[in-house]
C-alpha cells in the first residue's frame, strides 16, 4: 500500500512538474505584465522612446500619459532640468511647469522699460533676482576704481510706469575689486575689497 501511494504522489509530482515546464516555456508579452512593473521599466526610457512607445497602443498610450511620464516629456520640451524640490509630488511638478511654460509663451518682447542711471558706472555690474547692480567710480569724470556701488529695484513690465526708481548707493571709500548679490536673499550683498 505504501508502494501504491509514492507512485501516485511521483505522478502528481512529476504532472506538476511538466506543467511548470510547459508554462516556463511559454513568452509572456511586456503588455500582460503588471501597470506598476510596466511603469518601473518604462522609467528608464527617454522621453522621445516614452512618446514613441505611447502611439503604438491604447494600453500604452493611457500608461504613458499619467503625469510622471507627462513631466518627463515636457522637461525634455522645454529643455530643463528637475531641479524642483524633492518633497513635490509628479502632478505638482507638471502644473509648475506647464505655469512656466504659459508664463513664457505670454512674454512679450516687445515692451521694454528705460532706467535712467544718474551717474558713471565703473565696469563692475550685476543683473539679480530683481536688482540691477552698478559700480560706482571714485569720482564722477573717471570709470576707475570703483569705491562703491548703487542699486536699483528693476519694476514689472505691468506697473513700470507708476512705480519710481530709487537708485540707492553705498560708498566704502577704498577700491571694490567685485561685488554679487544674493540670488535668493535680495537684500544681501557681498563686496569684496582691496
Amino acid at each position: 500500500m505504501s508502494g501504491h501511494s509514492d507512485s501516485t504522489q511521483n505522478t502528481t509530482l512529476h504532472q506538476i512538474i511538466s506543467v511548470d515546464a510547459h508554462q516556463a516555456a511559454r513568452s509572456i508579452s511586456f503588455l500582460d505584465f503588471p501597470p506598476e512593473l510596466m511603469t518601473r521599466i518604462l522609467l528608464y526610457l527617454s522621453p522621445l522612446d516614452i512618446i514613441s512607445c505611447r502611439r503604438t497602443c491604447r494600453m500604452l498610450y493611457d500608461l504613458c500619459g499619467n503625469s510622471t511620464f507627462r513631466y518627463l516629456v515636457q522637461m525634455e520640451r522645454s529643455a530643463v532640468s528637475d531641479d524642483m524640490s524633492p518633497g513635490l509630488s509628479y502632478p505638482e511638478r507638471l502644473r509648475i511647469l506647464e505655469k512656466r511654460e504659459e508664463a513664457w509663451a505670454t512674454l512679450n518682447f516687445h515692451r521694454s522699460v528705460n532706467i535712467p542711471i544718474p551717474f558713471n558706472p565703473s565696469g563692475h555690474w550685476s543683473l539679480t533676482g530683481g536688482v540691477l547692480l552698478l559700480g560706482t567710480p571714485l569720482d564722477c569724470e573717471s570709470s576707475r576704481p570703483t569705491v562703491g556701488y548703487s542699486y536699483v529695484t528693476l519694476p514689472s513690465l505691468s506697473d513700470a510706469q507708476d512705480q519710481k526708481l530709487e537708485w540707492k548707493s553705498h560708498n566704502f571709500e577704498t577700491e571694490v575689486l567685485g561685488e554679487e548679490l544674493a540670488v535668493h536673499e535680495h537684500d544681501m550683498i557681498v563686496t569684496l575689497i582691496a
